[in-house]
């Protein structure tokens, strides 16, 4: 029943739409909040400049501290805000809809019997085809296409009253 080109172009539909509804659902920003591990392996997590909790690679753990460890590629993190919670909701189950019914839309296999009762069946109408074209190969184009021949006692006898 699913395995229709409009029920596959449905489903790629389904699908975008779903997705839209998930990208209008969330809001991203970014943040004063660091995470930065430099080269020594000491992680420290930054708020404002200033280190709330630093950690080093033997457990030592220090909480609070001014200044903040300075690397080059140190981003703030995002913050992912949920602002249409329906939407959510709503994507999800279409997206999930969507991949059901490009999984419902995925021909199954033949089988080997299948598959060898084709190939016989494509060996058939090869066959006719090449006898089709022998018989016509055969047939002598000058001479007109034969018809059944047919004596008729009438037309006999006409031409025998005829001619007395």
């Amino acid at each position: 029943m699913f395995l229709s080109r409009g029920w596959m172009r449905l489903a790629l539909i389904l699908n975008l739409a779903g997705t839209a509804l998930l990208y209008l659902s969330f809001q991203a920003t970014s943040s004063t909040v660091k995470i930065i591990t430099d080269p020594q392996g000491d992680t420290a997590i930054c708020m404002n400049g200033n280190t709330v909790i630093e950690s080093s690679p033997g457990g030592a753990v220090g909480i609070g501290a001014p200044g903040c460890p300075q690397l080059p590629n140190a981003k703030p993190i995002a913050l992912v805000t949920v602002e249409k919670p329906f939407f959510i909701y709503l994507g999800f189950a279409i997206l999930l809809l969507g991949f059901l019914l490009q999984l419902l839309s995925i021909p199954s296999p033949k089988t080997l019997g299948q598959m060898r009762a084709e190939v016989k069946q494509a060996e058939k109408q090869e066959k006719l085809a090449r006898k089709l074209e022998q018989l016509k190969s055969h047939h002598d184009p000058t001479m007109p296409p034969s018809s059944p021949v047919h004596t008729d006692s009438s037309a006999q006898s006409v031409k025998t009253h005829d001619s007395k």
